[in-house]
Parts: C-alpha cells; sequence; structure tokens
C-alpha cells in the first residue's frame, strides 16, 4: 500500500501533520527523521538538566523547588519514553495503518462506510480537542511566569514591583538568567512546546486506532441486523416459496458468516494496539499516580502565590485531562465491545438456519469477554481505573502533607 494511502482523507489531516512535525511518519525519508528525532530529544534534555542540577543544589534547603522540579522530572521522563516507545514500534504502527486504509477500501457499503465516518469523525473531534488545548496550557505555561506579573504591575501594583524575567521551572545555567532571560525564555519555550507536540501526535494517534475499532465493531452490529431483516423475510416467505426461504437461508449464514471473521479482525486489532501501546501506559500510569500527588501538595503550598498557583494549575490539568483522555477512549473500546452481544443475541437467531445457530454459540461466548487496553498486565485502561488512580493520588497526596 502506498504512501498517499495511508490517513490520506480528511478526519486524519491532524494526526498525519503531527506525525510528520514529530518525525513519526513512517514515510518520511530516514536521515530527516533521524534528524527530527534528535532535535526533539535535545530540545527536552536541554530542559531537564539544567533542572536536575538545580534540583541537587536545592536539596535539604527548599522542599518546595525540590518537589516541583522532582515533578517536572517525571513529566519529561514521561515524554520521553511515549517518544523513544513509539519510534522503536514503528512497525506495528505501519501495520495499523495500512489496516486502517484498507478497511476504508473494503466495507463500501453506504451504512459500514456510515459507521467509519462517525468513528473518524469523533476521533477527529477528540484530537482537535485535546491538541488544542495541550497547545494553550504549553503556551500558557511557558509564558504566563514572565507575562502574568508583567500584567499585574499595570492592573495591581504593589509597593515593590513583581519580578518579571522569571522563567516557568526552576533550574540552573550559571548563567545571569534576567540578563539573558529572553534567550532562556525562548530555549523553554522550545523545549515546553516539544513536549506539548509528542503528547499530542502519541495520545491522538492512540485515540484514532480506538475509534476505528469502534468504527469495525459497529460494522460487525450492522451486519447482525442484517441477518436479523434477512430472518424476518424468511419467515414470511418460508411456507410459500420454500426454494426462496432455503437462499434466504444462505444469505443469513453468510451475514452472520462475515460478521464473525470482522468480528475476529476486530480483536486483532485491538490486540496490536495492546501490544503497542502496553508499555507506554503501564509507565504512564504508574508515573502519573506520583506525579499528580506531587502536583497536589505543590499547589496547596502555593496557595499564598497566585502567579506560581496558575502555573502549577496548568499542571495539574494537564495530568488529568490526559489520564481522563486515554480512559475515554478505552472506556468506548470496552462498550462496543460489549454491544456485540447484544446484537448477535437479538438478531433473530431462532429464525435462522440450524448451521447460523451453531456459529452464534460461539460469538456471543467470545463476547461474554470485553476488549480491552490494559497498562501492563493488570490495570485496564478505562473510567474506572481513571477514577481509582485519582483516588490514590490524592490518598497520598493527603498522606505527604501530613508527614510534611
Amino acid at each position: 500500500m502506498e504512501e498517499h494511502e495511508i490517513l490520506n482523507n480528511e478526519y486524519f489531516k491532524v494526526n498525519r501533520f503531527l506525525l510528520k512535525l514529530t518525525g513519526l511518519w513512517p514515510y518520511q525519508k530516514r536521515h530527516v527523521k533521524l534528524i527530527i528525532r534528535i532535535l526533539y530529544i535535545c530540545a527536552i534534555h536541554s530542559m531537564m538538566i539544567p533542572q536536575v542540577i538545580r534540583t541537587v543544589e536545592e536539596w535539604g534547603k527548599d522542599f518546595e523547588i525540590v518537589l516541583e522540579n522532582i515533578v517536572g522530572f517525571i513529566y519529561l521522563q514521561c515524554v520521553l519514553a511515549k517518544y523513544i516507545i513509539t519510534f522503536t514500534a514503528e512497525p506495528q504502527l505501519v501495520f495499523l495503518y495500512k489496516k486502517m486504509a484498507f478497511d476504508w477500501t473494503r466495507y463500501i457499503e453506504a451504512e459500514e462506510q456510515l459507521s467509519l465516518q462517525r468513528a473518524a469523525s469523533n476521533g477527529q473531534l477528540m484530537t482537535i480537542i485535546y491538541s488544542v488545548y495541550v497547545n494553550f496550557a504549553g503556551v500558557g505555561f511557558a509564558t504566563l511566569p514572565g507575562t502574568l506579573p508583567t500584567i499585574l504591575n499595570i492592573i495591581a501594583p504593589l509597593n515593590e514591583s513583581r519580578p518579571t524575567k522569571v522563567l516557568c521551572f526552576y533550574a540552573e545555567y550559571f548563567i545571569d538568567q534576567e540578563e539573558y532571560y529572553y534567550q532562556l525564555l525562548f530555549q523553554t519555550f522550545i523545549g515546553v512546546m516539544s513536549t506539548v507536540f509528542i503528547n499530542a501526535t502519541v495520545d491522538t494517534l492512540y485515540v484514532i486506532c480506538a475509534h476505528h475499532s469502534d468504527g469495525l465493531f459497529n460494522i460487525v452490529s450492522y451486519r447482525f441486523q442484517k441477518a436479523f431483516n434477512k430472518s424476518q423475510e424468511r419467515y414470511q416467505v418460508k411456507s410459500r416459496n420454500l426454494v426462496a426461504a432455503k437462499n434466504l437461508d444462505e444469505e443469513i449464514h453468510e451475514y452472520v458468516l462475515t460478521a464473525i471473521n470482522i468480528h475476529n479482525e476486530s480483536i486483532e486489532f485491538i490486540n496490536l494496539i495492546q501490544s503497542t501501546y502496553t508499555l507506554y501506559f503501564f509507565i504512564q500510569m504508574s508515573l502519573t499516580i506520583i506525579s499528580l500527588s506531587l502536583a497536589t501538595v505543590v499547589a496547596m503550598m502555593n496557595l499564598h502565590d497566585i502567579i506560581n498557583l496558575i502555573r502549577i494549575f496548568f499542571i495539574w490539568c494537564g495530568i488529568i485531562l490526559n489520564l481522563a483522555y486515554i480512559s475515554i477512549a478505552g472506556q468506548q473500546i470496552i462498550d462496543t465491545s460489549l454491544q456485540i452481544f447484544d446484537s448477535a443475541y437479538f438478531c433473530g437467531w431462532y429464525n435462522h438456519p440450524l448451521k447460523t445457530q451453531r456459529l452464534l454459540k460461539f460469538i456471543m461466548l467470545r463476547c461474554s469477554r470485553q476488549c480491552q487496553i490494559t497498562a501492563g498486565p493488570m490495570l485496564v485502561i478505562n473510567l474506572e481505573s481513571c477514577s481509582n488512580i485519582l483516588k490514590s493520588s490524592l490518598s497520598y497526596c493527603t498522606f505527604m502533607i501530613a508527614v510534611s
């Protein structure tokens, strides 16, 4: 399958652009991908190294700075892991892209195309909303520490002017940060936006794959509905025309058989998503619990400082939104996979030929087990897990506040 056939329709334009922007588009020239990836990794390390140096300097002196820098370090490690895992999983992702492109050419009936379009449209909407938010949050996080004090000095001046040459995180560059503020601000902005682009690319890619699987499950339900319609027709003509009834039996069996085949392919597609993302999700979920707890503690320590509080609020909201974003997509996979059982049960199986009824028993048995994406061997990506992680994080936060 050629490059122009992969993610080539209007629903995936944003994803394709982001993949090229971050060097994760598999059809880019090899040296172009390599250069882009090196630039992104260098941009992240240009923030991480000064941050680590400052943390070491402040260790045992300023608990607030140390704690906040640990949150930042965890975030950067999570982004790096996300980026590296994604480009090392390029062969699996290429297979996913080709499978999605093939499905768009394979299912040509109007209703089946509509199922894929609805799923892709939902994925596109979630991609745009998420991308806009993380870019807005990234710009705000990088620039507000310097711009907000300037605005407040004008509209609500104090006896002493608020410091305006402030970076968005505590770092040690071994130079005068006020003298070289704008150069450091530019470098910081590039680093922050690099992490934003990586997050937007990888997370939205997972979401469009998850929504595509939803579209496939809806096609399975549609095939069962067609089998039900044919069974109703068969019931009406059976007493008048045995030959026509027999032909309808074959049509019903064919609809059910193709529905089962599509269902099996959908499960294989989800298994491929699982194998591609499970390590990334395991790392992210583990670090999310830690970073969310620490970010909440830091926010409570900065209740007296509105500028710092707003900056940390961006971090806190970003962590929760990211967790909710991937959890919603995982929950949709579970819900649509379980709906297949109802579609199979209510497809008029009692009017189907005996050989078709046997097939339905097997698919109903398989559908009693939900399809799901997991983070590692245990944690299921769904809204329940999202809720449990938030509860655990707040519990750890309460414990840390009590201890400190």
